[in-house]
């Protein structure tokens, strides 16, 4: 299962509320991804972890192989459950706003893993696709295709270098 944990405030009566069934879905699902913020409001009925790594520390206690903890415009971190890290750097875009990109970044991953490729290689793809929404000015009807993402990587990627940096 995979949990995008996606926080949209006026869904929910409380944060106990929120933290409660997030916890429920995280602790059953084989992936997160998620904000820091939205990490926060998932581990706060069992204490806020202190850093990303111990959050994925605490959510591979539960069975999860990947986590995902994402900082907006500062990238992303992905923890593996076999020890492995990698920091993932948006691509270099002029950003229109400040949303859509969380969810062509989950959508994207999904897809690359689907499709059979690596860690590193979907997350390249995640990025690319979350890059390539927060510069359009709508998000659904600019969400790109496959073909999309794969040419924005192949013209963006040789000028702004490579955007995945194994970490552990």
């Amino acid at each position: 299962m995979i949990f995008d944990i996606d926080y949209r405030s006026y869904t929910w009566k409380n944060k106990d509320e929120i933290s409660l069934y997030y916890s429920i879905a995280a602790k059953n699902s084989d992936i997160i991804l998620g904000s820091r913020e939205e990490f926060d409001l998932t581990e706060a009925l069992e204490g806020v972890c202190s850093s990303d790594e111990d959050s994925a520390a605490r959510w591979f206690g539960y069975g999860n192989r990947i986590v995902i903890i994402k900082h907006g415009k500062e990238g992303s971190v992905a923890y593996l459950s076999d020890g492995s890290a990698y920091k993932v750097k948006p691509f270099p875009v002029k950003m229109l706003k400040g949303f859509g990109g969380g969810d062509g970044y989950a959508s994207a991953f999904i897809y690359s893993l689907l499709q059979g490729k690596s860690v590193p290689e979907a997350l390249e793809f995640a990025t690319a696709s979350a890059s390539m929404l927060v510069s359009a000015h709508s998000c659904s009807a600019a969400m790109p295709s496959a073909q999309a993402v794969r040419e924005f990587i192949d013209k963006t990627k040789p000028v702004s270098g490579e955007v995945i940096e194994k970490i552990k």
